[in-house]
C-alpha cells in the first residue's frame, strides 16, 4: 500500500509582519542615511524623548533585524546586511535626509541628564548643591560624611551645609556616591542614542569614523584659512577676501623702496629723513672712535 505524501500548508505570515516590512522598505527607500543603535541599556522613556527631539529630522524605528533584512530586499537595497551584521544584541533604526556625520552631532547635542550607575563616569562637574535633603537623621550621615559633603540637622532633617563638587568630569561613580546622587535625585551622566554603523549613499561608515573632533576641526580650518590668505596675499592672488592685504603690502612695498632711492614725498619724506638722521648719527659715532 502506498503512502502518498501530503504536502504541509506554508504557514500564514501574520499581518502585522507584512506592514511592517511594507513600512520599513518605504523608509529605507526615501531616505539617503539609514543607521543602527544599540539598545542595551536604553529606556523606553529616553527613545521617545530623543524620538521627539529629532522630530522632521529623522524617524527612529525599533523592528526586527530579520524583518528589516526583508524591508531592505524588498525595497532594492541587500547590501544593508552589512549594517546589521556583527550584532547579536537588539538594535534600533534611524532613517535620515541629513548627513550621517551631522546626525551624530545632534544626536550627541541632545544627550539626556540620567542618574549614574556604579561604575560609569561622570560627564559632567557633579555638584550637591546647598539644599534640605528632606532626609530625616540616621546611618545615611555616615555616607555624607565619607564622601566629604557636610551637613546640618535642621527640623529633624538633614540639609546640606553648602554647595559640593563630589565628582568631575571623567571620574568613576561610586556604588556609594551612585546610590546617595540617586536618592537626591540628582543626575551626573548623560544618555542618549549612539550611532554604531551608518549606510549613506552606499557608503557603509563605522562608529570610529564618525567620531569628529569638532574643536580641533574648528582650528583645523581656521589655521588652513590662515596660511590659504596669507601665500594668496603673498604671490598676489586676488581674491575679496585679499584685495585688501595685497593693496596694503603693495603699498608698504612701494613705500620702502621710496624710502629706500630717497624718493622725496608727503609720505616718505618723514621716513627719509629719520633714515639720513641715523646714518649721520652713525658716520659721527665712528668719527670719534677714530
Amino acid at each position: 500500500m502506498s503512502v502518498q505524501a501530503v504536502a504541509k500548508p506554508r504557514r500564514r505570515i501574520p499581518e502585522w509582519k507584512i506592514k511592517e516590512v511594507e513600512e520599513l522598505a518605504n523608509l529605507i527607500s526615501s531616505h539617503r542615511v539609514i543607521a543602527i543603535f544599540k539598545l542595551t541599556g536604553l529606556r523606553a522613556n529616553l527613545i521617545h524623548e530623543i524620538r521627539r527631539k529629532l522630530r522632521d529630522i529623522a524617524t527612529i524605528r525599533v523592528a526586527k533585524k530579520t524583518l528589516f533584512m526583508k524591508a531592505a530586499e524588498k525595497a532594492g537595497k541587500p547590501e544593508l546586511s552589512k549594517i546589521i551584521e556583527d550584532f547579536k544584541e537588539p538594535i534600533g533604526f534611524i532613517f535620515s535626509n541629513i548627513s550621517a556625520f551631522k546626525l551624530k552631532i545632534i544626536l550627541d547635542k541632545n544627550r539626556i541628564p540620567m542618574h549614574a550607575k556604579a561604575g560609569e563616569k561622570a560627564d559632567f562637574d557633579v555638584v550637591v548643591p546647598e539644599m534640605n535633603t528632606g532626609l530625616p537623621p540616621g546611618p545615611i550621615l555616615s555616607e555624607f560624611g565619607k564622601l566629604g559633603i557636610p551637613t546640618k540637622i535642621e527640623g529633624g532633617q538633614i540639609w546640606i551645609a553648602k554647595d559640593t563638587v563630589v565628582a568631575r568630569k571623567g571620574d568613576v561613580i561610586s556604588p556609594e556616591l551612585a546610590s546617595l546622587l540617586a536618592r537626591l535625585d540628582i543626575k551626573a551622566v548623560l544618555k542618549g542614542v549612539v550611532i554604531e554603523k551608518a549606510f549613506e549613499d552606499g557608503v557603509l561608515l563605522t562608529k570610529e569614523q564618525l567620531e569628529i573632533d569638532l574643536e580641533k576641526m574648528r582650528e583645523e580650518i581656521k589655521s588652513a584659512h590662515r596660511n590659504a590668505l596669507t601665500l594668496s596675499v603673498e604671490i598676489g592672488y586676488v581674491t575679496p577676501e585679499t584685495i585688501k592685504p595685497i593693496l596694503i603690502k603693495c603699498m608698504m612695498e612701494a613705500k620702502a623702496l621710496a624710502v629706500e632711492a630717497e624718493i622725496p614725498s608727503k609720505d616718505t619724506i618723514k621716513d627719509i629723513i629719520l633714515k639720513a638722521e641715523a646714518m649721520a648719527q652713525t658716520l659721527k659715532t665712528h668719527a670719534k672712535l677714530e
